[in-house]
Formats: structure tokens, sequence, C-alpha cells
């Protein structure tokens, strides 16, 4: 079941990523010192829709307006914004991977979901191979809902984008 989210609601998250983000920064770990990116503007969705050829999935364009993507949010993880949608080096980084998770490995029957890659659009890259990448769900299937939030390797796919960074700050909070 997806989580209810709006504005404030991922302002809210997004201060809680700021927070664990500054006390593993102050306890000395191997962060960088980032934040997440100001939030994008009407234009620069609209751009990002214009190179996708479709619209973008409503909670990430909701997330985008609140904040437009996020250089190494924890260790080597990014979350992409508008520029990097539909372009770029970690856009393309992004659909080698699951096309060659795809290829190698059994990710379809691995989630339950008659699925392809095309199926997945990027959402969080790393510097450190195909590790933590995670995608959105813009597909159809009966398994998985539109929406929905795969990170490799596969556990269990997330309901929605919300869960998935929650779940983040859940990891940091506890590894970091």
């Amino acid at each position: 079941m997806s989580t209810p989210v709006g504005p404030d609601v991922w302002r809210d998250l997004f201060e809680r990523l700021v927070a664990q983000k500054q006390r593993l920064l102050e306890t000395g770990g191997t962060e960088a010192d980032t934040c997440p990116n100001p939030g994008a503007a009407e234009a620069q969705l609209a751009t990002a829709e214009r190179r996708l050829g479709r619209p973008l999935a409503a909670r990430y364009r909701e997330l985008l307006s609140i904040a437009d993507g996020w250089d190494y949010f924890y260790l080597s993880f990014s979350l992409l914004g508008s520029a990097d949608i539909g372009v770029g080096p970690r856009w393309e980084s992004g659909l080698q991977i699951a096309q060659l998770w795809f290829d190698d490995e059994e990710w379809g029957e691995e989630i339950g979901a008659n699925v392809t890659a095309a199926d997945f659009q990027p959402l969080v890259t790393s510097d450190n191979g195909y590790s933590n990448t995670a995608f959105l769900f813009i597909g159809d299937s009966d398994v998985l809902r539109p929406g929905s939030v795969v990170e490799l390797p596969i556990d269990e796919p997330y309901p929605d984008l919300y869960s998935y960074l929650v779940t983040q700050i859940d990891e940091i909070t506890m590894y970091g």
C-alpha cells in the first residue's frame, strides 16, 4: 500500500536525511559534505518530461519540486535530479545496469513479475557498481505497482518512493 505524501511530508523526510547526514559528518565518517539540491522549477520538470517522452511519476515529480536530486546523499549513492533524467552519464549508467541485470540475472523472476529493463527508470546511482542502484517501476504488472522502487541486489521491492527513502534513513541511522 502506498504511503500518502505531499510537499510537507517530503520536506520533513529531507530534513531527517540532512540531520542524519550531518550526524555522520560530525562523527568523522567517510561521507561527502553534500546537501539536497533546491527544488526543481516547473520548467526543469517539463524539460525532463520532454526528454523522457512521458510524464514523470507523480510522486517523483513532487519530490523533485522539493529536492531536485542529491549527490552522495549517503556514501556513494546519488538521487537523480531533473537534469539527470533522460540524459547524461548517470542516466546511461542506470539504463546499462538495468539491462545487464536483466541479461545476467532473472530479474523479472526474482521480483515475480513479467517485466523488462524498459519498465524501470533509474532513480539512485552508485559509484560502487550496481550495488544500491535503485529504479522506479514505471511499467504495468500484476505484481509491481507503478511507483514501486527496486534496489539492487534485489531483496523486496519497496511499495513507493517514500517508503524507499524512509528505509534509507533507517539504514543510515542504524549503520552510519
